[in-house]
């Protein structure tokens, strides 16, 4: 019979194998397919060591996709926290590693309106709040308002 441990991981590598995880999904989903969690703790500390498994890494790639479909810092960091990242990790990744997010907001909004300039205040307020859906900040969404109007102008 197999050691619950190596099922443990076996289990663990599968399911890396298909994407990155965060390390309390993989302990989500081992639980879920029966497995004891100091089995599985053991198994995702063993991958964590041997660099198969990386919060971080998960982190950065996740970042990446999300600035790649246009949303921004704060739907990238409620995503990240929802998939279980730590808040240290997230600062860093969000803040540090993909500091540009007022380029992102631009394009974002460039892409959205065709670089129109805003013409009535009910336009802008629509503009504003598809921004703010996507994540933005208001100081971001102010930039990108303000940019493509004086860029028209």
């Amino acid at each position: 019979m197999e050691d619950p441990a190596e099922a443990a991981r076996a289990q663990a590598l599968k399911l890396l194998a298909r994407r990155e995880h965060t390390r309390s999904e993989l302990a989500r989903k081992l639980a879920q397919r029966g497995i004891d969690r100091q089995h599985a703790d053991t198994a995702l500390q063993g991958l964590m060591d041997a660099g198969y498994l990386s919060d971080t890494r998960y982190a950065q790639a996740r970042v990446t996709e999300l600035l790649r479909r246009r949303y921004g810092p704060l739907r990238a960091q409620a995503d990240l926290r929802s998939h279980g990242v730590d808040s240290e990790v997230i600062d860093r990744v969000v803040d540090v590693e993909h500091p540009d997010w007022y380029a992102a907001c631009r394009a974002a909004h460039a892409q959205k309106t065709g670089r129109q300039t805003t013409a009535t205040l009910a336009e802008r307020a629509r503009q504003q709040r598809q921004l703010q859906a996507r994540g933005f900040t208001s100081s971001q969404i102010r930039a990108a308002l303000t940019n493509v109007t004086d860029d028209d102008a």
